[in-house]
Order: structure tokens, then C-alpha cells, then sequence
């Protein structure tokens, strides 16, 4: 079962900043309990980016393209493959130029 973790960090100027970690808890070969960390989610656990090929973002381009409700809007990214574990707000394709890689973010 995976779960989120926070880590605040100081920051030079005397701020806190937190990290977002998904992680999970298991067990090591002597029985003791551990956490491994699954994937690192940023500054902001419900912003997440999606990489795309050319088909694929076809067809989530029909998705973003249509006024839907949030529900809606899981579901269908959920159709086409992109399970997204919180209720989008905003949907934004992303394209970097020189590299010619599409993503999709969703917050």
C-alpha cells in the first residue's frame, strides 16, 4: 500500500519548503520495517506530468478540448490509459521545443 510523504526542507533564506514523496512500507529480509520511495512528486503532491507520444496525444488533445467536469475528465484519461489518483482541475499539454517531447500536465 503506497502513501504520501512530506519532507520539509529549510531553505537558505530561512523558509521551509516541502517535498512530496509517494512511498511504501515493507518489510526487509530480517523482518524489520522499512519505506522505499516510489516516485518523487515535487513541491505540490496533485501536479502531475504524463509524457506522450504523437497518438496518444490526439487523443487526449479531444479531452482537453471539451469543457468536462472533473469526474469526467479522470475518467477519460483513465480510458486511454493515464490514471490520474485525484480530481484535475486543469489539464495543460507541454511541449519542449528542442526536444520534441509532448507531456501533459495535470493539477
Amino acid at each position: 500500500m503506497s502513501y504520501l510523504k512530506r519532507k520539509p526542507r529549510k531553505l537558505a533564506d530561512g523558509s521551509v519548503q516541502s517535498y512530496w514523496y509517494k512511498c511504501e512500507a515493507y518489510r526487509d529480509d530480517k523482518g524489520r520495517p522499512r519505506e522505499r520511495v516510489l516516485e518523487y512528486l515535487g513541491t505540490n503532491p496533485n501536479v502531475r506530468n504524463f509524457p506522450l507520444d504523437p497518438p496518444l496525444a490526439r487523443k487526449v488533445a479531444a479531452v482537453v478540448a471539451e469543457p468536462r467536469s472533473p469526474i469526467d475528465m479522470r475518467a477519460k484519461l483513465k480510458g486511454l490509459g493515464l490514471e490520474v489518483p485525484f480530481l484535475p482541475k486543469q489539464l495543460l499539454f507541454l511541449n519542449t521545443p528542442p526536444l520534441r517531447r509532448l507531456a501533459l500536465r495535470v493539477e
